[in-house]
């Protein structure tokens, strides 16, 4: 887990994403421009933030609260979710290939605070910027290859 505090009510977005360890190789400038295509967003208790099928558009880092992740591949969906807390990133898949039905849900345990960056926004200033969008599959891999191998685990 990430060692990112929560985010106070006066601090922008690109300050706390300077402390959320998938955030730490991008440089302050790269961050500003993620920061610029994010929102933070409120997920009460007990909402889907996604399901599996929907169209995956945002990619999410957790502020506050906790979101439980199950992943399904085919007829095979995990059993026991992942816990995510504050400071972890979610919804991989928009980043992935926007729009492509998603393999995962995620709900909110407890009242939430997220940051939600546009998918297909990011992948377009990787797209500008390879050094960025270098960074962005580097930290990309390693979540998806960690669910994965998690997964298979059972």
């Amino acid at each position: 887990m990430s060692s990112a505090a929560p985010l106070p009510a006066l601090e922008g977005i690109e300050e706390f994403l300077s402390r959320v360890e998938f955030f730490a190789p991008f440089s302050q400038a790269e961050r500003a421009r993620i920061a610029a295509i994010a929102e933070l967003v409120h997920l009460p208790a007990g909402r889907h933030v996604y399901q599996i099928g929907d169209p995956a558009y945002t990619f999410y880092v957790l502020v506050e609260g906790t979101i439980l992740f199950s992943l399904s591949v085919g007829l095979r969906q995990a059993t026991a979710g992942q816990i995510i807390g504050h400071g972890e990133v979610f919804g991989w898949a928009a980043v992935v290939e926007p729009g492509q039905p998603r393999n995962g849900a995620a709900i909110a345990t407890a009242q939430c605070t997220a940051v939600a960056i546009d998918g297909a926004a990011l992948i377009a200033l990787g797209d500008a910027d390879h050094s960025l969008g270098y960074k962005l599959m580097r930290g990309l891999n390693k979540i998806i290859t960690g669910t994965l191998m998690a997964f298979a685990a059972g």
